[in-house]
């Protein structure tokens, strides 16, 4: 799912096909939280999820030894949907991320897109 993201021949309307985002404190690595979610629905709410995806690296970190502070859940049009752990880090610094089904696939995200998310999300550092 990320890899559609990444590709460098989408053009911009391709990668805002996400239309809604569901966003919680996350229940820990395994498991899923499901429940008082805010959502974020429409192209410009969910801009910043799928500009996380699609600006995401393969981390070079081989596990993360912390619970993640998100669980993210992504739609798309079609139906199609992904969930995600998210360790969010300071402003300026990276993110981590990792799909559910996928758990040996961790992404390194930005430090400016960590920034985003910090404001997107209403986190206080």
């Amino acid at each position: 799912m990320i890899k559609a993201f990444m590709e460098p021949d989408h053009d911009e309307l391709n990668n805002e096909e996400m239309i809604q985002a569901r966003v919680t404190e996350s229940s820990g690595i395994g498991s899923f939280n499901d429940t008082d979610f805010i959502m974020f629905n429409g192209i410009e709410k969910v801009r910043p999820f799928a500009d996380m995806l699609r600006n995401a690296d393969d981390a070079l970190e081989d596990s993360i030894h912390r619970e993640p502070d998100f669980d993210l859940e992504l739609h798309w049009k079609g139906g199609v949907m992904a969930q995600y752990h998210l360790w969010l880090g300071q402003k300026q610094q990276p993110s981590y991320l990792m799909d559910v089904t996928h758990p040996h696939l961790i992404y390194r995200v930005s430090g400016d897109m960590t920034s985003r998310l910090i404001q997107v999300l209403g986190v206080d550092e």
